[in-house]
């Protein structure tokens, strides 16, 4: 069945590859980000229905004109809503600025949280729909240097999971997908922070988690791999509440967040600084 699927921070990757593989398979596709030019190009290059949506959801009035250009082509509703957007801050957390980790609270949590409150409406009047949001392993468990990006991925596992028990009679399914360390942008550039040793006592910390990150980003997995896992999630017509992308990752998650604590921590600290 075809659905009308709205993808956030779809100019780049895991959004644009999980747009695109959404459009190949048949979906209308409303590839939303705040780069037109980029979403231009993605609806040329593609024999799919891809059409782009200026968003910025940190932007109220831009999340109300999406809501309306999403009605104005698809009158019957979103069946699908794909929260990707979103970006990375690493780094010891006494070593960062107020208003970066603000910053990233705004466009990981109240942006995906505000484009979510738009678009549930029309969802519940159908009593159909599909929110699709993309968490991190990082939300799960927390190494050095993840504290404030794995902060916002915890608490949009939170809301997912009071959302999805919130919604279910609506006929509305809440998904998490929980991506490891991906080859894409947000890694190569937003989350590979170049510290300045500000703080001595950090200095060798940093310089640990920096070639941790380079090697995790290295060793990653495809935009496309963690697409195939969010287009299953946005079509599947029983979906699980959470999918870990790749799924041979779900070992490693189950593994540092049953052991004790402090055995974790041991184990995480070394793999840092060991890279």
């Amino acid at each position: 069945m075809r659905k009308n699927v709205l993808v956030t921070g779809a100019s780049s990757g895991i959004g644009r590859a999980t747009a695109l593989r959404l459009a190949a398979e048949g979906h209308t596709v409303f590839a939303a980000a705040r780069r037109t030019d980029r979403l231009e190009a993605l609806a040329a290059e593609t024999p799919g229905t891809i059409v782009p949506v200026q968003l910025d959801v940190t932007d109220p009035d831009a999340v109300r004109g999406a809501v309306a250009a999403v009605a104005e082509r698809a009158p019957a509703g979103l069946d699908v809503l794909v929260n990707n957007a979103g970006y990375a801050l690493t780094g010891p957390v006494e070593t960062l600025e107020t208003d970066a980790v603000r910053a990233v609270f705004e466009t990981n949590v109240v942006g995906l949280f505000d484009v979510t409150r738009a678009f549930l409406p029309q969802m519940r009047a159908n009593r159909r729909g599909r929110i699709v949001n993309v968490s991190s392993m990082l939300g799960r468990m927390t190494v050095p240097g993840s504290g404030v990006y794995g902060g916002t991925k915890y608490a949009v596992e939170a809301m997912s999971d009071a959302l999805r028990m919130e919604v279910r009679s609506f006929g509305i399914d809440v998904v998490v997908v929980e991506p490891g360390f991906v080859d894409t942008e947000i890694d190569t550039t937003s989350a590979m922070i170049a510290h300045d040793g500000a703080i001595a006592d950090y200095a060798e910390l940093e310089r640990d988690m920096t070639a941790y990150l380079a090697a995790q980003v290295k060793a990653g997995a495809t935009a496309e791999a963690v697409a195939a896992t969010l287009v299953h999630a946005s079509t599947v017509r029983n979906p699980k509440p959470r999918y870990v992308a790749p799924a041979k990752n779900a070992i490693v998650l189950k593994v540092l967040t049953t052991l004790p604590t402090r055995l974790a921590d041991r184990l995480k600290l070394q793999t840092v600084r060991s890279s």
